[in-house]
């Protein structure tokens, strides 16, 4: 873990999300870099010079802005800062922007804060949804209402497709948090042959980075995000991990939208979502 690049629009939820990124930047050492999108006044004239000059000014009253934005998060948390920078970009699409850069400077995190209220989409918030669902890079949305604490322990929710690989990735990040990483597992009684408990001794003599294993049975009237929001009341982790497929969208697989209760966990726990190789 290297680069976050950290997403903010100045508003109060998206606090949520630089103060997350500044705690884990406190365990891990890695870079923060603050982005800002902007929309440029350009001004009614056919001179280039002038409208170049105008660009440079507005880029440079948004970094300024976003330096004392930061600057002010950081004092409230009573956190020293470490290796951060700033940067302002002009894009009429946020999502572009910020996509764009992440790649361009191969981040290896984007962290961006939710809303927290309506509908699953409004809760995510429209760009916040639109990045998970396209970012090749790694995403860690926070919860609008997320405050200042140690980040302890993760929940990894597999499908235990590709588990070797994934668990490499899930362990890299843990060990680079000084924390460790609980698996959660939600079976069909046909799919596993084994008993749950025996399983679940083989995985942590395998894994032995993992802490605990759940196994937990699948209900079919509930759905998964209900299922997964009680684990996730009983477990309380600090972060819950995803990898998702792209030929389907993240929300509209995991998620439905029938059932507005199941959504509580994205409200208050930060997600880690990757895209499934």
């Amino acid at each position: 873990m290297k680069k976050i690049l950290v997403t903010t629009d100045f508003s109060t939820h998206s606090k949520a999300g630089v103060r997350f990124a500044i705690q884990l930047a406190s365990q891990t050492g890695a870079e923060l870099i603050f982005i800002h999108c902007f929309q440029a006044l350009i001004p009614t004239t056919i001179h280039r010079e002038r409208i170049d000059n105008a660009l440079v000014e507005q880029t440079q009253k948004f970094r300024s802005k976003l330096e004392k934005f930061v600057a002010d998060i950081y004092k409230s948390m009573k956190v020293t800062p470490g290796a951060h920078s700033f940067v302002a970009v002009e894009e009429l699409n946020p999502t572009i922007g910020i996509l764009d850069y992440a790649h361009q400077h191969q981040m290896d995190y984007v962290c961006i804060s939710t809303r927290g209220a309506g509908t699953l989409r409004k809760i995510i918030g429209t760009n916040t949804s639109s990045i998970v669902v396209k970012s090749a890079v790694p995403v860690l949305v926070v919860p609008h209402n997320w405050r200042k604490q140690p980040i302890k322990k993760m929940l990894y929710a597999s499908d235990l497709e590709n588990l070797d690989k994934e668990m490499a990735i899930v362990t890299a990040f843990a060990q680079a948090a000084g924390i460790k990483s609980d698996l959660a597992h939600f079976y069909y009684p046909s799919e596993i042959k084994l008993d749950p408990v025996v399983l679940a001794e083989m995985w942590q003599k395998k894994y032995p980075q993992v802490g605990r294993v759940y196994l937990e049975r699948f209900n079919v009237g509930d759905g998964f995000a209900l299922q997964l929001s009680n684990l996730i009341d009983q477990v309380k982790p600090s972060l819950v991990v995803f990898f998702t497929h792209t030929s389907q969208t993240w929300f509209d697989k995991l998620f439905s939208t029938s059932r507005s209760e199941a959504f509580t966990f994205a409200t208050n726990v930060p997600m880690l979502v990757y895209r499934k190789k």
